[in-house]
């Protein structure tokens, strides 16, 4: 389904608004030791997220996926969406394709699409609707209970919608971007649409912040 972007920013905006109201106990937190620029959008204490088994197309993945140097930007939907998730995971192209400019290979993140609909979202259907967007776009889905351990702890939501006439039926879900850091904890949430450049330079901030938090 082709949409513009103007209607696609609406839609977004009333999702947020849904998501807002679900997980508003979750809000995040600012300090003085963040940067400026990540505030509002980084936890002052990141979040450990227990690892737990999803299903991909190349078998059995343990996520968060822990990696030395490695963070993931995450992005919850379903494929049969007809709009919200097109339009964040093509964003998430742009942005991937501006960090491949502007970035090092070796810092470059993983992006990951966790679909919350795995009764019609196999891990093959997945992985093709992910090519679509992106070669390096992870698709990932899970049991019923796994999904939903998962998407509390981040503060997430999902809904199940009533099928139609022929089937059909919509998912409402979260519309934030989840930035997990390389020891699997949730580190930030960004509100779409994203910009490159900006969240480029966001990333990067958030790579020297992390790494200065180590030491």
């Amino acid at each position: 389904m082709k949409i513009t972007r103007g209607i696609s920013l609406a839609i977004v905006s009333l999702l947020l608004i849904g998501s807002v109201a679900v997980a508003g106990n979750f809000a995040l937190r600012n300090t003085g030791n963040i940067p400026a620029e990540l505030r509002g959008i980084a936890l002052a204490e990141p979040l450990l997220l227990d690892r737990r088994e999803f299903r991909s197309a190349r078998g059995k993945i343990v996520f968060p996926m822990i990696g030395r140097t490695k963070w993931t930007f995450l992005s919850v939907g379903y494929a049969h969406c007809p709009d919200i998730c097109p339009f964040i995971l093509g964003n998430l192209a742009e942005v991937e394709a501006q960090m491949k400019r502007a970035l090092p290979d070796g810092i470059l993140p993983r992006f990951v699409f966790l679909s919350v609909d795995p009764q019609r979202d196999s891990p093959e259907f997945l992985e093709d609707y992910a090519k679509y967007f992106s070669d390096r776009l992870i698709g990932l889905t899970g049991n019923g209970s796994t999904i939903d351990d998962f998407i509390q702890q981040i503060g997430g939501f999902y809904r199940i919608g009533k099928a139609d006439a022929d089937g059909f039926y919509p998912v409402d879900h979260s519309a934030e971007i989840f930035l997990i850091d390389p020891r699997g904890r949730l580190f930030a949430k960004f509100e779409p649409p994203l910009d490159p450049v900006t969240t480029t330079e966001r990333f990067r901030m958030a790579i020297d912040f992390y790494q200065a938090s180590q030491r």
